[in-house]
């Protein structure tokens, strides 16, 4: 293995996942998804850590980076052993591509009972419902695929045209 191409590889896609897992998750966060942490009935917050506990909320404001910079790691070790086969493709097969093993085997095929798996939806209590199941897909495919492009430009070829 080549640990510097590695750990190039690794630095460029922590950069993306970080940087889109903040954006689009803020995003979504405004738009779609602050009821069900907040408010009149934060269904969410019966499971996870929610800033209307602050002593909790102080946890992930502690590990919020670090554990996606770790994500991000566990990504590139996962794609790097396709990295030249990746690398041979062209943009489209390649964004396309990872998109789908982030998209696919990261989320919607996971074994994690969260909002928007398949587990979730067979092993969470009815007060998660469809609709927040529904409601979290437009933060998980817009990151999917903003991880998944910007990983496959910083890929691609020299004089390669898109």
């Amino acid at each position: 293995m080549n640990i510097k191409r590695f750990l190039i590889f690794s630095g460029k896609v922590i950069i993306a996942h970080v940087v889109t897992y903040f954006i689009v998750g803020a995003l979504a966060y405004q738009f779609f998804t602050k009821k069900f942490y907040v408010g009149a009935n934060p269904i969410f917050s019966t499971f996870m850590r929610t800033q209307s506990e602050p002593d909790m909320w102080s946890h992930v404001m502690t590990w919020f980076i670090p554990g996606q910079i770790l994500r991000g790691l566990l990504i590139a070790a996962v794609l790097y052993p396709f990295f030249d086969t990746l690398k041979q493709w062209g943009f489209w097969k390649r964004f396309l591509s990872i998109a789908g093993i982030y998209l696919v085997l990261g989320f919607w095929a996971s074994t994690v009972a969260a909002p928007g798996t398949i587990d979730g939806m067979i092993y969470m209590r009815p007060e998660i419902t469809p609709y927040a199941h529904m409601i979290v897909q437009p933060e998980i495919v817009v990151q999917g695929l903003a991880l998944g492009a910007w990983v496959a430009l910083w890929m691609a070829r020299k004089n390669h045209k898109f």
